[in-house]
């Protein structure tokens, strides 16, 4: 009776361990999908004092992220960012500030749609019929969660905080290679 009781146990392990890994599989598109729905939902929003909190919320949530508030200037003939603004006058390009908020979301965002070189399942280049599954299951989860710009804090706190997504977000984020990732997802979005 005891043998069979602990080799139910393991074989209930093995399978919870099946499906963990699996999981594990998908989880970069899963994150790539959300990351794209929250910066969507969190970019568009215009009112200072909301945008103010967020930036708040991202300051103490997140150490050195009140360093991450850049100016960055934008070459509407190239499409691109400029990567070397010294001795370059300025005033020919379009001035973009990203927060903080946006330069961590849109960084884990990149990095987990160029980690393989694949772009899959943002741009949906060669991508199996899992990973496009799991990056719209995020967009359903995040539509699920997400209550408006009126309810901006509560979900922050409450659901990103606490996400297992959220172990993408950093802040040691070099503002060079922020725009080289940058420049990437504009050139494939404007393919």
């Amino acid at each position: 009776m005891m043998v069979c009781r602990n080799l139910f146990i393991l074989i209930l392990f093995l399978i919870s361990l099946k499906a963990w890994s699996f999981d594990q599989k998908y989880l970069k598109d899963y994150c790539v999908g959300y990351f794209e729905e929250l910066y969507w939902a969190l970019d568009p929003i215009e009112e200072d004092d909301t945008r103010n909190q967020i930036k708040n919320f991202f300051n103490q949530k997140y150490p050195g992220s009140d360093q991450l508030d850049f100016d960055l200037f934008y070459n509407s003939k190239t499409k691109q960012f400029i990567t070397n603004w010294k001795n370059i006058d300025l005033s020919k390009y379009v001035k973009v500030n990203y927060p903080n908020f946006e330069i961590i979301i849109l960084d884990a965002y990149i990095n987990l749609f160029t980690a393989d070189n694949s772009f899959c399942p943002a741009f949906w280049n060669n991508c199996t019929e899992e990973s496009l599954d799991y990056f719209f299951k995020a967009a359903e989860d995040f539509s699920d969660d997400w209550k408006g710009e009126k309810n901006v804090l509560f979900f922050l706190e409450d659901t990103l905080s606490v996400h297992h997504c959220s172990t993408y977000l950093r802040t040691s984020i070099d503002k060079k290679k922020f725009i080289s990732d940058l420049n990437i997802l504009i050139k494939e979005l404007t393919k």
